[in-house]
C-alpha cells in the first residue's frame, strides 16, 4: 500500500492528493495505475492526482460513492471509463491535459456536476446534453469541429454559465445558444467562426464574448474583436442590419518572418548552374479537408502553369517528416538514392530516370510520335550523367526536381506543416509565378470562386453607363500564414529569403490580402 494511502485509511481522511516525484516514481513503478487500495477509501469526497504518469481510469473508481471532486489533469490518461457516470455524488470533474479522445455517454448520468473541464485533450466532439446542473464548461484546446452539445433544463432557469471552447476548429455558433438564459461568458477564440449571429444579444446575461483570432469576414467588427470590448462587440451586433454576403470576404495570406534557428536551404554552385531557380516556403497550420482536391491542385499546375513540368516543376512535403534544413546539390545519377513518391524500396536516380525514360519511349512508339509528349517531354531537360536533389541533415534525398519527391516526406490528411519547393530551369520569374498559383490554389481550395459583372452591366453585354471589369468574390473566407524560408549559399553566406515584400502580387479584382507579419 502507498503511504499517501496508508496515512489516509488509518486517519478516515476526505481527501486524498498524489502528485511530485514519490508518486510519480510508485505510479511507473505500478504501470501507470493507482494503488488498488485507494479503491477501498469509501469515505473520500476529493481525489486529486496530476502531473503523473497515470494512464488509466480503473473502473472501481465506482466505489469511490461519496466522491465530489475528481482532478485528474495533466496525466496520460486516454479514455474515460463508462463507470464514472456511477459518482452520483460528483460535482466537479477535471480531466483537462490528458489524451482522451471521446467523452462516453455514461457521463450524461452525473446529474449533479457542475464543472467539468476537458481541456486540452484530443476530442472531436462532445455530447454535454443531458448534464443539467452543470454551470462551467472548458473545453478549449481539444479538436471540435462543431460546438458541443449543451443541457437545457426543463425549468425556467438554466444554470449554465460558462463556456470556454477556445482553440479549436469550430465554424459556427448554433442558434441553440440563446436558450441558455444563464450563460455570462462566452469564449471562442482561436477557431474558425466567419460570422457572429445576431441571436447572441438575446442571451440575456452574456456580458463577456471573446471572439479573437477567428476569420470574422465583418472587417469592423473584427477591429472591436481585437481591441477585446465585449459590450461594443455586442451592441454592434444588435444595431448592425448590414449584409455580410460574400461581397465582403477577402481571404488573406499573412507571411510571417523566420525564426533564427528556424529551417533553411543551402545550395551548392554546381547545383544552381543546372537548374537555377530555387524558391521554398512553409504554410503553418493547413489541414487538408480533401486530399483529392489537394492533389488535382497539383497536377493542374504541372499541366498548365509549369507546362507540363518543362517550365518550372512542384514538390510538396510534410515539414515533420524532414529532419532540419535541406541541401541543394548535385551528383553523378548513379550515386543518388531515392524512395519516388509510391514507390516501395530505394533506386538510384539514373535508374528511376530510365525507367521513366522507358516508359516515355514506349508510348511514343505506340502514338508513331517523333517525340515525346505530355508529361514526359520534361525528360528531355535532363542531360547528361549528373541530376540535382534537395537531401535533409540526415542525407535522406526528399526531391529529385524535375522527376519525382520521396515518398517519406509525402504529404497526408495528418499533415498540418506543408513545405512546398518550385524550381524551374527557366526564370526566376518563372518560379515566382507558380509558387504564387500554388499559393492561392492553397488559400481557396475549399472555397467556391465565382467571377460577377459589375453593377449596371448585364452579362455578356454592355452595362448602361459603360459598365466596368468583371470582380471575383468568394461563398466563405480563407487565411493562409506562410512562412518565409531562407537561401544560402554553399559557404553559408545568406543568398535571399522568399517570399519577400512584393514577391507575392494578387491582381486588384481577385480581392485577396496579402499581409507582412513583422517582416
Amino acid at each position: 500500500m502507498w503511504p499517501e494511502v496508508k496515512t489516509a485509511k488509518e486517519e478516515n481522511r476526505r481527501e486524498l492528493k498524489l502528485s511530485g516525484a514519490g508518486a510519480r516514481k510508485r505510479f511507473e513503478e505500478n504501470s501507470g495505475q493507482l494503488d488498488e487500495a485507494i479503491f477501498q477509501l469509501s469515505a473520500l469526497n476529493l481525489l486529486d492526482v496530476n502531473d503523473s504518469p497515470l494512464d488509466v481510469i480503473s473502473p472501481k473508481i465506482a466505489d469511490l460513492k461519496h466522491l465530489q471532486s475528481l482532478l485528474l489533469f495533466r496525466n496520460r490518461i486516454v479514455e474515460i471509463p463508462a463507470e464514472i457516470g456511477r459518482l452520483s455524488a460528483l460535482k466537479v470533474l477535471d480531466l483537462s491535459g490528458n489524451k482522451i479522445e471521446r467523452v462516453p455517454g455514461e457521463i450524461g448520468q452525473l446529474k449533479t456536476l457542475t464543472t467539468i473541464n476537458l481541456s486540452g485533450n484530443l476530442l472531436k466532439e462532445a455530447d454535454l446534453s443531458a448534464l443539467e446542473g452543470l454551470i462551467i464548461i472548458n473545453l478549449s484546446s481539444n479538436q471540435l469541429e462543431r460546438f458541443p452539445e449543451l443541457p437545457l433544463s426543463k425549468l425556467e432557469v438554466q444554470h449554465l454559465s460558462e463556456i470556454n471552447v477556445e482553440k479549436n476548429q469550430i465554424r459556427e455558433i448554433p442558434a441553440g445558444l440563446v436558450k441558455q438564459n444563464g450563460l455570462k461568458t462566452l469564449n471562442v477564440a482561436e477557431n474558425k467562426i466567419e460570422l457572429v449571429p445576431q441571436f447572441l444579444v438575446k442571451c440575456p446575461r452574456l456580458k463577456e464574448i471573446n471572439l479573437k483570432e477567428n476569420p470574422l469576414k465583418d472587417k469592423r467588427l473584427k477591429k472591436l474583436v481585437e481591441q477585446c470590448r465585449s459590450k461594443q462587440v455586442l451592441d454592434y451586433e444588435a444595431e448592425s442590419d448590414e449584409p455580410k454576403g460574400p461581397a465582403e470576404i477577402r481571404p488573406k495570406i499573412t507571411v510571417l518572418k523566420p525564426a533564427d534557428s528556424a529551417r533553411r536551404v543551402s545550395f551548392t554552385p554546381e547545383a544552381k548552374q543546372l537548374r537555377p531557380h530555387v524558391l521554398h516556403c512553409i504554410v503553418r497550420d493547413f489541414t487538408i479537408g480533401s486530399m483529392k482536391k489537394f492533389l488535382q491542385l497539383q497536377n493542374d499546375l504541372h499541366d498548365n502553369e509549369c507546362g507540363k513540368r518543362e517550365f518550372a516543376t512542384i514538390a510538396t512535403h510534410d515539414l515533420a517528416k524532414i529532419k532540419g534544413g535541406l541541401r541543394y546539390q548535385a551528383d553523378l545519377s548513379e550515386q543518388i538514392e531515392i524512395t519516388p513518391l509510391n514507390g516501395k524500396s530505394k533506386v538510384t536516380a539514373a535508374k528511376y530516370y530510365e525507367d521513366l525514360r522507358q516508359q516515355a519511349e514506349a508510348i511514343r512508339k505506340e502514338k508513331k510520335r517523333n517525340t515525346y509528349s505530355g508529361v514526359h517531354k520534361f525528360i528531355n531537360l535532363l542531360k547528361g550523367e549528373v541530376f540535382v536533389f534537395f537531401a535533409d541533415e540526415d542525407k535522406k534525398v526528399i526531391s529529385l526536381p524535375p522527376l519525382t519527391n520521396c515518398d517519406e516526406t509525402k504529404v497526408g490528411p495528418e499533415t498540418r506543416h506543408l513545405l512546398l519547393e518550385v524550381t524551374s530551369s527557366v526564370s526566376a520569374e518563372c518560379a515566382r509565378k507558380v509558387m504564387l498559383a500554388l499559393l492561392k490554389g492553397l488559400l481557396l481550395l475549399d472555397v467556391t470562386v465565382t467571377r460577377v459583372a459589375p453593377e449596371g452591366k448585364k452579362k455578356g453585354g454592355k452595362g448602361k453607363a459603360g459598365g466596368g471589369s468583371s470582380r471575383v468574390v468568394y461563398d466563405k473566407n480563407a487565411e493562409l500564414s506562410v512562412e518565409q524560408v531562407r537561401l544560402f549559399d554553399g559557404d553559408g553566406n545568406f543568398h535571399s529569403v522568399f517570399p519577400g515584400k512584393g514577391e507575392l502580387e494578387f491582381g486588384e479584382d481577385e480581392n485577396i490580402d496579402v499581409e507582412f507579419g513583422g517582416c
